[in-house]
């Protein structure tokens, strides 16, 4: 395992662990201060192709996820990126001066191909750079981190929009019998996927309040 400082844009560095297996996670947990074991939400859903009448319900939903992880003090973990709804999740957590940590979970080969700065979400207060050589390789790894910083502690996953590769990060929530929340009216995977066991909807057209009422009774 190798732990460093990655600079971002606005001269921002964030801390970051390079893990080749599930054996090195806790040990780069402990390298980075990400508090654990702690109450964890995974935020999954659209990056790229967020269509313009969905950016909208996009962005209340993320705000909401956001308030709801500082109200609760949560960890919270995505996919790191300038992309979606987590460049979204950075901008809340920014703009309301909020204090939960916000894990990225990126594969090391992206950054290998470009800058850092130009990929990853400044916003983030640390990363975990994982094996992978696509999009798609961190869906297993977001889950078992998940995991291990819950530890005993609640774990909950939340689908904002999405595509493909969301699909596959609540089919690894699930495989950790994490419950998933998808956001109705946030557009595409979050208002076509299958509610079945310990998937279940929330209806973004409610106000907020009763949203995040909903999400807390989950944590």
């Amino acid at each position: 395992m190798l732990t460093r400082q990655i600079s971002l844009k606005r001269g921002v560095t964030v801390k970051a662990a390079n893990i080749s297996n599930d054996k090195e996670i806790q040990e780069a947990l402990t390298e980075l201060e990400i508090p654990h074991p702690r109450t964890v939400i995974v935020l999954v859903g659209g990056a790229g192709g967020i269509g313009f009448l969905d950016k909208f319900p996009m962005k209340k939903a993320v705000g909401i996820v956001a308030q709801l992880a500082e109200e609760s003090g949560c960890v919270v973990v995505d996919g790191g990126t300038q992309a979606g709804i987590m460049t979204e999740i950075g901008v809340q957590r920014k703009k309301n001066k909020f204090t939960f940590p916000l894990v990225g979970v990126v594969f090391d080969a992206l950054l290998m191909k470009e800058e850092p700065a130009s990929i990853l979400d400044a916003n983030h207060t640390h990363f975990l750079l994982i094996p992978g050589d696509d999009w798609g390789a961190e869906s297993s790894w977001i889950s078992k981190i998940a995991t291990a910083i819950a530890g005993g502690e609640k774990s909950l996953t939340v689908l904002v929009n999405g595509g493909n590769i969301s699909r596959s990060d609540v089919e690894y929530s699930l495989m950790e019998n994490r419950p998933t929340a998808v956001m109705r009216g946030t557009g595409r995977l979050a208002d076509d996927i299958t509610l079945t066991g310990n998937v279940f909807a929330i209806d973004i057209s409610e106000k907020p309040d009763r949203i995040l009422e909903v999400l807390k009774a989950k944590l």
